[in-house]
């Protein structure tokens, strides 16, 4: 490993020459061992930066990172590495190289939960919400252990038995903020805490955009739940557009300054955010009690044809918005459904591609 850990800290020798070389050579030590001719044969390595590759031939530092590492458990992910997700890999400016403490699953499939630090009462109930959403149906819950949005995030999905992960702008032995060095150890716990940044790295401010990088990349859906018209949850946004991932935002009170940004990212086309159950990336079957002898959600059935057969609800809202979008308060008023019922079947029939969102307004995909 201390190859990798070389590699990693060569300077102005960032990610993507960094995997251009790996795809030359198969491996650090190879790297590590090239001449100046052979450096210089990769697309983007010129003269000067073959040369400082060759100055900094020396494993000192890995050894001595190394060492760190055995005594505080911290363990390394490396891009090669099955653990590392393949989703996360599409990003560009992947690192080749995490430092982790705690457990990273197989297959690992996560929602990011970010939003502002000083979050409002609103702002916490729907993270708290989502959160407790996601441990119950066994997707991770992926943040960066900053005060407010974050932690709440994280505590909620621990104490609802699920797995969360927390990308971190310093050194994975380092707790930032300090106060929260008891959320730190139950996610080393019932988790990891990743970091790009070698052990005994304080945060800085520049090394938090690399941090929304990784919580976007490692994440399939992210939920801004907050945010000012500054706030680092909206660079976590932008990199999510980029990625090509889905970002949902709960609307917010257009006086409030903790929603300013988030109701801005609605404008720009963010997906608005009404319940958990549209931070599914997967079908996953439920069951619901009756309220008020109203007809319940279920599993769609099939014919021996395999026609789907729709339920009582999914066939009321298909009939009535057939002819014109409805909103859904609209289509709770006319059809006397549920609010909670409601949301979460016309958010299963979106992602069955039964209907589709356009402008606030439901119509048949």
């Amino acid at each position: 490993m201390e190859y990798w850990i070389w590699l990693k800290q060569i300077p102005r020798c960032g990610p993507i020459l960094q995997k251009r070389l790996l795809d030359h050579f198969g491996s650090p030590n190879l790297i590590y061992d090239a001449c100046k001719e052979e450096l210089m044969s990769v697309h983007g390595i010129g003269e000067a930066l073959a040369e400082s590759i060759l100055s900094e031939r020396s494993l000192n530092k890995a050894y001595a990172t190394l060492e760190i590492m055995e005594k505080k458990k911290i363990q390394l992910l490396t891009y090669m590495d099955p653990l590392y997700p393949s989703m996360a890999k599409e990003y560009a400016e992947a690192p080749i190289l995490l430092y982790y403490r705690g457990s990273i699953q197989e297959n690992m499939e996560g929602v990011a939960i970010v939003g502002s630090r000083r979050c409002s009462h609103y702002g916490k109930q729907i993270a708290i919400g989502a959160a407790e959403y996601l441990a119950h149906h066994h997707i991770s819950v992926i943040s960066g252990m900053a005060k407010g949005i974050d932690g709440y995030a994280h505590t909620s999905c621990l104490k609802n038995g699920g797995y969360t992960i927390a990308f971190l702008g310093n050194g994975v032995d380092v707790c930032y903020p300090s106060e929260h060095i008891e959320l730190m150890e139950a996610i080393i716990e019932n988790g990891a805490v990743i970091s790009e940044y070698p052990p005994q790295t304080k945060s800085r401010p520049s090394f938090f955009p690399k941090r929304n990088a990784l919580i976007s990349s490692w994440s399939k859906k992210i939920l801004v739940v907050e945010a000012a018209e500054k706030s680092g949850a909206l660079i976590t946004a932008q990199l999510a557009k980029e990625q090509g991932r889905e970002v949902l935002v709960p609307p917010h009170d257009i006086y409030s300054s903790t929603g300013e940004g988030t109701n801005r990212l609605l404008e720009e086309g963010a997906k608005i955010y009404l319940h958990p159950s549209q931070l599914l990336f997967r079908r996953e079957p439920f069951s619901q009690k009756p309220v008020n002898k109203k007809p319940t959600l279920r599993k769609p059935a099939k014919t021996k044809e395999g026609a789907v057969i729709l339920s009582l609800f999914e066939e009321k809202i298909i009939a009535y918005i057939r002819q014109t979008p409805k909103t859904v308060d609209e289509i709770g008023y006319a059809l006397q459904i549920d609010q909670a019922n409601l949301i979460e079947c016309i958010s299963i029939m979106e992602l069955e591609g039964k209907v589709k969102s356009a402008a606030g307004r439901y119509v048949l995909a």
